[in-house]
């Protein structure tokens, strides 16, 4: 085949960016959507049959200086028996390849990154993985993406069943971590300064700074939860990282849309239970109120009072 991405750019009726020559399922081709973060897209080809045998739509992510890498496994079955199994991944500009981590005593060899970041590793069959290395131009790993935050997906041609990976977990209560003694040593571990809101509602007490580490992304800066609790479980809880996240929210049911500072933001919950999420360049924020009145009016309150990126 004197050009097989452009045969199969043809079948698919849109360019294709990378691909892999057959391994028992005919070839695996790799595309960019035109969504807003863009979704990569894998597909099985026979281009001398000119038939599509799958495709599959990976979550959408955003790779960044601190999260270098988003990824999907994408497992092709028949039967129940896997006739291919890929790694969908796109990564940062300054990663130049990428390690998938397996359950083997030997390390498999780095994976040059395919173009716009977009790369397509063939993974063996039966072999867990355990997460993937980004790998600097001085061929070290400059981050690490853990399995917790690799989407997993199967089909055999039709629906497409799996898990998604770990979301971003922003508006999330106080998870694993550890307390620090004051704002100063949160910021100094962390290193960022944390932006603080300018207004809180009357009567509460701020508890001390909470470090925790991302779990899909450990080398990661942490985010820093900050609390404020009052009587009868009243707590407004605020949490921020470096922005981008690597998994935005995608909105949906239960999600309504809102605004903070002239940022999209999202709010969930009911009753006297709210979340609202958002980001700005530089950094991303979660508040969670609890056990208020008008919980919404609250968050959107407290979020608009923390000061602008100077």
């Amino acid at each position: 085949m004197a050009d097989p991405l452009a045969a199969i750019a043809e079948i698919l009726g849109h360019p294709v960016a990378t691909a892999l020559p057959p391994a028992g399922a005919g070839w695996i081709a790799a595309s960019l959507g035109g969504e807003d973060p863009p979704r990569a897209r894998a597909a099985w080809v026979d281009p001398d049959a000119r038939s599509i045998r799958a495709r599959v739509a990976c979550p959408a992510g955003i790779p960044s200086r601190w999260r270098p890498v988003v990824a999907a496994e994408v497992t092709l079955t028949a039967a129940g028996d896997t006739l291919d199994r890929v790694l969908v991944a796109r990564a940062h500009p300054g990663v130049v390849a990428l390690t998938p981590v397996l359950a083997l005593e030997e390390p498999e060899p780095p994976t040059p990154v395919g173009p716009g970041g977009l790369t397509l590793v063939r993974l063996p069959a039966g072999v867990a993985l355990i997460g993937v290395d980004a790998i600097g131009p001085g061929e070290e790993a400059v981050g690490h993406l853990d399995r917790v935050g690799i989407a997993d997906l199967r089909t055999s041609g039709g629906a497409v069943s799996g898990r998604l990976g770990a979301g971003h977990g922003m508006g999330a209560g106080i998870g694993d971590g550890h307390w620090a003694e004051g704002v100063p040593e949160a910021e100094f571990e962390a290193g960022y300064a944390l932006r603080l809101p300018a207004w809180l509602p009357a009567g509460l007490t701020a508890g001390h700074p909470r470090i925790e580490p991302e779990a899909s992304y450990p080398a990661a800066p942490p985010a820093v939860i900050l609390t404020w609790n009052g009587d009868d479980h009243a707590r407004v809880l605020l949490r921020q990282a470096p922005a981008p996240l690597a998994s935005p929210d995608p909105g949906g049911p239960g999600a309504t849309p809102a605004e903070v500072n002239g940022h999209p933001a999202v709010l969930r919950g009911r009753g006297r239970f709210m979340t609202l999420v958002w980001e700005t360049p530089e950094r991303v924020f979660g508040i969670q109120i609890r056990e208020m009145d008008d919980p919404a009016a609250v968050a959107l309150r407290v979020a608009r009072s923390i000061p602008a990126e100077g």
